[in-house]
């Protein structure tokens, strides 16, 4: 009786379990964000191993009330251009005394990489990818101050930066403009520290400098004109990111009825990870 209930019901759900948690998982598509190369509507296969599987580490959960990751060596490494599911990083985000930057699922590409700066020029788009502004934008417009969230800055969408990414073991001046961009970062990675509010309204003639812990990504729709990512809420940390989206399994068109519904020419259709042509700065300090 035992063995049977092991292998009809205990022994399945445990091999479903493990494949969810170390290798595959399967995601939808809910906006038009990714156009051309994902449509809303796909069912996308993702793998977590590609880039290493993430584990909750049971002891800083408990004892230091904070959602951290460990993650095992994976198949390949991040290259950029490549499409991956991740969580949008919720900065300052505290629940019943819970540190928690996980934010839901979503899908970009890698625009930008640990240790890059971006500059996100018009023209260069334009000649490079053949995108166009088009006359509906207004109609995506996210009503949001663009990030580092700097008034001063007068950057867009498509006129952008330059701006540093956070890189393991890289350091910046801790100057007013690097308080005020890099807020975020610095507050996640000394949520526990209570006197580093005080250092950031720090004003002496020598500057200190600040190492970071860990490694930020920035990440960009395909769908460039209408997709709220990185250029609104700022840098991806490494844990956020769940897996490599590799394949679309199958598609569905919900405006249409019946078998119209299915995308036949999406079945099985690989996403390529290729790399958008953006300028990049040396603009550190």
């Amino acid at each position: 009786m035992l063995k049977n209930v092991f292998l009809t019901v205990l022994l399945p759900l445990l091999i479903a379990i493990i494949l969810r948690v170390f290798f595959l998982e399967i995601y939808r598509i809910p906006s038009s964000s990714m156009e051309r190369t994902l449509l809303q509507g796909d069912i996308i296969l993702v793998s977590k191993m590609s880039y290493g599987a993430r584990l909750l580490k049971p002891v800083t959960y408990f004892n230091k009330r904070k959602i951290e990751y460990t993650r095992i060596k994976g198949w390949n490494r991040i290259r950029k251009g490549d499409v991956f599911v991740f969580n949008w990083p919720r900065y300052n985000t505290f629940s019943d005394s819970l540190a928690n930057i996980y934010g839901g699922a979503v899908v970009k590409r890698c625009f930008g990489m640990p240790g890059d700066s971006v500059l996100i020029k018009y023209e260069e788009l334009r000649i490079n990818n053949d995108w166009k502004k088009r006359d509906e934008m207004g109609e995506y417009d996210y009503g949001e101050v663009l990030f580092p969230h700097d008034t001063a800055l007068d950057w867009s969408v498509d006129n952008y930066g330059p701006l540093y990414l956070p890189v393991r073991g890289g350091s910046i001046l801790l100057s007013e403009k690097n308080l005020l961009w890099y807020r975020d970062v610095l507050l996640f990675e000394n949520y526990e520290d209570s006197m580093f509010d005080s250092l950031l309204t720090l004003q002496t003639d020598t500057l200190p400098e600040y190492t970071f812990r860990d490694n930020y990504y920035f990440m960009v729709g395909d769908n460039f004109y209408n997709s709220q990512d990185s250029r609104y809420w700022g840098f991806v940390p490494e844990g956020n990111i769940i897996g490599k989206a590799v394949l679309v399994l199958c598609s569905f068109d919900h405006q249409k009825s019946g078998f119209e519904r299915i995308r036949w020419n999406r079945l099985f259709h690989r996403i390529e990870s290729h790399t958008t042509e953006l300028n990049e700065a040396n603009d550190i300090k």
